[in-house]
């Protein structure tokens, strides 16, 4: 797991330097909508302020998951970032609502709106929160919790781009419903974002099989093993959004212990190939009958 460490120490630095940006444009946002009056830019500065306390989240949960195993944690607190990402989302969805609502109000009521300086903030916010999310991707770290991070990056990216539009379609064409329109995409897009975060960290947390692992694959590819009879009692599911552990009662040929101890770190092996990091094998030289556990 040492890859693990590396990537969640580039990406630790990458949300650090983030989370600075952020907060500096998030002042500039803020300042921008006291200033011009746009919705489509209070939106974005709404969903900064998201990115901003999500960047925030992030940063903690990544130094509280890198805490070692310990007595009462035998796994560290590794699901910190689990936590973190889903506390994300949700500040995802109530941004969107927010923004919802906000825009009812002003259809058909928009006040005088500042074209120009609304495209400048948003350009300003476009190439802020846009390189940051090129920056933590380019990390290659895959947890859930940078994953979720650099979701609101991109959201925000695009609900930069959606205010610059705004922007301009007033200076270009005097267009004022442009910007509670905006407003409406922007917090589409902050919706999906959300319920998709929160879908994938709930998965996690009710410890539900990670996406992609087939748990009829796995146990067809122990019980394909010449000497295994039977494997039973299966089950897989994910300790973060890296971390993917499975444990197993399998039934095995052999003389000794020794023997038996053999097959079972070839299957682990095996099942490391697979995706599997934290394999236990509990084995059996019969097969195991639940109505009489006392015969295992």
């Amino acid at each position: 797991m040492a890859h693990d460490h590396g990537h969640h120490g580039g990406s630790g630095r990458v949300l650090a330097w983030a989370l600075g940006a952020n907060s500096a444009l998030l002042v500039v946002q803020v300042l921008g909508v006291l200033a011009f009056s746009s919705l489509a830019l209070a939106a974005d500065a709404v969903h900064q302020g998201s990115d901003v306390l999500a960047l925030a989240i992030a940063v903690v949960a990544v130094v509280v998951s890198r805490r070692t195993a310990s007595g009462p944690y035998s796994y560290g607190l590794r699901r910190a970032e689990v936590m973190g990402a889903l506390l994300n989302a949700v500040l995802l969805v109530a941004a969107a609502g927010w923004i919802v609502v906000e825009a009812s109000r002003r259809v058909g009521d928009a006040p005088e709106v500042d074209g120009w300086g609304v495209a400048a903030v948003a350009l300003a916010g476009l190439t802020v929160n846009g390189g940051s999310a090129w920056l933590l991707r380019s990390t290659g770290d895959r947890s859930v919790n940078v994953q979720g991070a650099a979701f609101h990056l991109l959201g925000d990216a695009a609900g930069s781009f959606g205010a610059l539009v705004a922007g301009l379609s007033m200076v270009l064409w005097d267009v004022a419903w442009v910007d509670p329109a905006v407003s409406y995409l922007i917090a589409a897009l902050l919706l999906w974002s959300g319920v998709g975060l929160i879908r994938r960290t709930a998965r996690i947390l009710l410890e539900g099989a990670p996406g992609g692992i087939d748990i009829d694959e796995l146990s067809g590819l122990m019980i394909a093993h010449e000497q295994v009879d039977d494997v039973h009692h299966v089950h897989v599911w994910a300790v973060d959004s890296t971390l993917v552990a499975l444990s197993a009662h399998v039934v095995v040929a052999a003389d000794t212990l020794h023997d038996a101890q053999g097959v079972a770190a070839g299957l682990e092996a095996d099942l490391a190939e697979h995706g599997v990091a934290h394999a236990t094998l509990a084995l059996e030289c019969h097969p195991c009958q639940d109505p009489e556990p006392g015969d295992c």
